[in-house]
């Protein structure tokens, strides 16, 4: 048994009927992965009223995830829950991951939280949190493991993908020996890696492309603390369509990757005192302590914060102080 919670959820999910099953804000292949494995699996356990629903429109890099098409974006401040007996929010770990919402007063349904992030802050009864594992993917193979549930090639797929999208292609610190097993797997079940990763990594729109030229355009070295970071403002955000995986995909393409640094940051002024920060480390530094003063989150490699009610400028100093603050200093 992977988890002492495994079977008790699983009980609870099978005496609901109307279950919501989330994709949190901005959703990576991770947290799509993941959604719709669940959704796979809860088809194969019993006859349930499933709905999948998203705060934002998800990706189309990743509408080759068997039942991509069910998923729903919706506004949350107007949804009615009150018709679901169940949420099953996977690969989140604070009210504004799972609805983008800064406010957001949590509904009264029954919540059952999978997730993998070291700064969770949720705190639900029913939850399976198992911080520092490679993906919220891993952690629902697991489940699935606990459940004795049969996996089939679609199945396989999502996890796959959430895997390969949380790992940069098995390539981070958070892979383990049992990460690879996983994949192993999967990919024995039919998943096809070759296609996931061409699909995730080798699909990227021109006007995203000119962007990331744009970000190494922009990309200034902090000589005395060992890191890089980038400022985008609005306007040139907006210059070049506003492109919503770019500053993760930036981060961890070019950010995390400059030689004699630790760490990287990209920070994008998403609209009107309103900025975005994506955070990657090299390896040994822990970026989670950056995003967590700022009041964000993430993980040891990978993690983020917003800034609101500042301007621009502002919001790049305020992140740059509590950047340096962190940072191993040369001299």
């Amino acid at each position: 048994m992977n988890y002492e919670q495994s079977l008790n959820i699983f009980e609870k999910i099978k005496k609901a009927k109307k279950i919501l099953i989330n994709c949190h804000y901005k959703p990576d292949p991770d947290g799509i992965g993941s959604a719709l494995a669940i959704y796979l699996a809860l088809k194969k356990i019993g006859d349930f009223e499933i709905e999948l629903i998203c705060p934002s429109k998800p990706p189309e890099s990743l509408n080759y995830l068997p039942n991509f098409e069910k998923i729903k974006q919706v506004k949350y401040s107007e949804f009615d829950f009150s018709k679901y007996n169940l949420w099953i929010i996977p690969d989140a770990a604070n009210w504004w991951q799972i609805s983008g919402i800064l406010d957001f007063n949590s509904p009264k349904i029954d919540v059952v939280n999978f997730d993998h992030h070291e700064t969770n802050e949720v705190g639900f009864e029913n939850s399976i949190i198992s911080k520092g594992l490679s993906s919220a993917a891993e952690l629902i193979f697991n489940v699935f493991e606990d459940w004795d549930l049969k996996l089939d090639r679609d199945i396989a797929t999502c996890i796959l993908s959430g895997i390969i999208g949380d790992t940069g292609v098995f390539r981070y610190t958070n892979v383990t020996s049992k990460t690879l097993e996983i994949g192993k797997k999967l990919m024995d079940l039919g998943a096809d890696k070759n296609m996931i990763v061409a699909r995730t990594y080798g699909s990227i729109p021109f006007s995203e492309m000119k962007f990331w030229g744009r970000i190494l355009d922009l990309m200034r070295l902090e000589e005395d603390y060992n890191f890089v970071w980038v400022g985008v403002s609005l306007e040139e955000y907006e210059k070049y369509g506003r492109p919503v995986e770019a500053k993760s995909a930036g981060a961890s393409n070019f950010a995390s990757i400059v030689d004699g640094t630790d760490f990287g940051i990209v920070i994008v002024e998403e609209k009107k005192d309103f900025v975005t920060c994506s955070f990657r480390s090299r390896g040994n530094f822990d970026i989670s302590k950056i995003a967590t003063e700022l009041g964000g989150g993430g993980h040891k490699e990978a993690a983020g914060a917003r800034i609101v009610g500042f301007s621009f400028d502002e919001a790049v100093k305020k992140v740059l102080d509590v950047a340096r603050k962190y940072a191993k200093k040369t001299s």
